[in-house]
């Protein structure tokens, strides 16, 4: 390589410092088909169970490199995934470990529904439900199949909420004797009334006379696709998806009204009848606007370790364009947005969710589960002034990669392998090496021959001790 081939290819590398990015959480396990939510039980068993919206449930070990998913629950002849339909929801009871019972939320035709039901997994086989074990809560009669909400979460209240759409009618959300376009709680441990659940008596209906639900919690909303908890603040994080011009991230507090469809975000929806007189309605915390974003995924503030510039903020993505941000709010200034650069290329996010240690997930309709990283070394850096990182490849790769990087006069190269927390696994090259193009492999392995977890890796190119070039890397085992 001439020393002008050498300093254009030093050109095109981009800088970035301590990058926040995604790589796939288990790429050796085989990918989902449409998968739609993701969660921990919180049961001491570090499981991960993933849902498929056509009606399976899987689950497997939180473990980088597990290779096998077990079916845990299939309920595809119940199931109908025309538009937005489908297995849309699951959460584990807060004594699952006890009890082994789950919830699910899903659309079913003829008639036209959704339900809200019980699971309990087997008694034999901790891996697998008990398909007959279903008992119905509610089934919802409906008109249409978009709309449909479906996100289920247990408080810290013990009350299981379900967030429900308007079914395409714009007037359920303000009408208060239907459950459509609204948050519901209800308490699934102590039936009441004839029904397979009871009323929480702190809800904001409950006892009423006058025709009002009493599973409702909070009201007016369009399609709440998915909410969740923030345990250290208490607060109740939705993402409810917009009309023809605004998404909207609600904090839910009980008896409130979030005003769809006389609202849509903070502005009139269908003006000049705007009139919100004695609907006293809380306005959405944070919007956006429709510019190629279409679909807000409501996500969860971030409460774990591995990605510290992320702490304490609320991550959430617009499905439409795949765009990712995090929203900064202390409770007192207004809230703080900021883009994450992270171009994943995995397309429509679905979903996200969380494990036993606060640590954050999204599935993908591409098939895989993603996880958040923060670099200890930069994903991309300057290249050093007399060498280049050219190219790592293949990339990912099983068995082993191999390096390709230039000098433009001969010096001292050192070439490492690092792990995401800026562990030095392998040194490659360390010496003086002439000018010129060179290639080296690196064969997944530390230098005593032990084989490196899958997982990602970072490739860094240090010439005459100049600052370096790191390029990223990613072994599948």
């Amino acid at each position: 390589m001439t020393r002008i081939a050498v300093l254009a290819a030093l050109s095109l590398l981009p800088c970035a410092a301590h990058a926040v990015y995604v790589a796939p959480a288990f790429p050796n396990l085989p990918v989902f088909d449409s998968p739609v939510g993701i969660q921990d039980p919180l049961d001491g068993t570090d499981r991960l169970f993933v849902v498929e919206r056509a009606g399976r449930i899987y689950v497997f070990q939180n473990d980088v490199s597990v290779a096998q998913h077990s079916l845990f629950l299939s309920i595809i002849d119940s199931v109908t995934t025309q538009t937005e339909g489908g297995l849309l929801g699951l959460a584990f009871h807060p004594g699952y470990e006890t009890n082994g019972r789950f919830y699910v939320a899903y659309t079913n035709e003829n008639p036209r529904r959704t339900i809200l039901s019980r699971f309990t997994k087997s008694g034999s086989n901790p891996n697998a439900a008990d398909p007959g074990s279903e008992l119905r809560l509610i089934e919802l009669r409906q008109n249409n199949l978009y709309h449909k909400g479906g996100c289920l979460a247990f408080g810290a209240d013990g009350y299981l909420y379900l967030s429900l759409g308007e079914d395409g009618n714009a007037a359920n959300s303000q009408n208060l004797t239907v459950l459509e376009g609204k948050l519901l709680r209800i308490d699934v441990d102590h039936p009441a009334g004839g029904k397979n659940y009871g009323i929480p008596p702190g809800n904001p209906f409950a006892g009423s006379p006058n025709g009002e639900r009493e599973e409702i919690y909070a009201f007016g909303f369009r399609n709440p696709w998915r909410f969740s908890f923030d345990p250290p603040t208490g607060r109740l994080w939705l993402g409810d998806v917009g009309q023809d011009t605004w998404e909207e991230i609600d904090l839910v507090q009980k008896a409130r009204n979030y005003g769809w469809p006389r609202l849509e975000g903070e502005e009139c929806y269908s003006p000049p009848s705007c009139d919100t007189t004695g609907l006293d309605v809380d306005l959405p915390l944070f919007v956006y606007a429709h510019d190629g974003s279409a679909s807000i995924t409501g996500g969860f503030v971030y409460r774990g370790t591995t990605v510290p510039s992320l702490a304490g903020k609320y991550i959430y993505t617009d499905y439409i364009t795949g765009q990712v941000w995090a929203l900064a709010y202390n409770g007192v200034d207004p809230p703080v947005n900021t883009e994450l650069s992270i171009n994943p290329g995995v397309g429509s996010i679905p979903t996200f969710g969380i494990d036993k240690d606060n640590e954050l997930y999204f599935t993908s309709f591409d098939g895989e589960v993603y996880r958040f990283f923060e670099s200890t070394v930069s994903v991309r850096s300057p290249a050093p002034r007399d060498g280049a990182l050219v190219s790592v490849y293949p990339n990912p790769f099983a068995a082993t990669a191999t390096v390709e990087y230039a000098t433009v006069t001969p010096g001292r190269v050192v070439l490492e392998i690092l792990d995401v927390r800026g562990r030095r696994v392998s040194t490659l090259v360390d010496g003086n090496v002439g000018s010129g193009a060179h290639t080296i492999a690196w064969n997944g392995r530390d230098p005593a021959g032990h084989a490196q977890a899958s997982g990602v890796y970072f490739c860094r190119l240090t010439v005459n001790g100049a600052s370096p070039a790191t390029e990223r890397m990613v072994l599948v085992r």
